[in-house]
């Protein structure tokens, strides 16, 4: 049971990433080397602590890039919601 609804959650991501297109297949330029990702599960609890959804998420591995090899070839800017909200609040603050 629990390896079925991991492999959902899985498959749910994949699917999530395709429909978003996140990523585009392409060939490796020669002498450069790839990113490993890595999945990251994660249960979501409510507030009984019970499991309402099992969380599949696939994350680069961004920490293998070199300074000066390929570091600042791929980067992916993501924000928290609190930091937009914050960013948001002040800019309003100021007009």
């Amino acid at each position: 049971m629990t390896e079925k609804v991991w492999k959902n959650a899985m498959l749910k991501e994949l699917n999530s990433i395709i429909r978003n297109n996140t990523w585009e297949l392409t060939k490796l330029p020669a002498n450069k080397k790839t990113i490993d990702v890595k999945w990251i599960f994660k249960l979501k609890l409510n507030l009984n602590d019970e499991v309402v959804k099992h969380k599949a998420r696939l994350v680069a591995r961004g920490f293998m890039q070199k300074f000066g090899l390929n570091y600042f070839e791929m980067y992916a800017h993501v924000a928290r919601l609190e930091t937009v909200r914050l960013i948001v609040a002040i800019t309003c603050g100021r007009n």
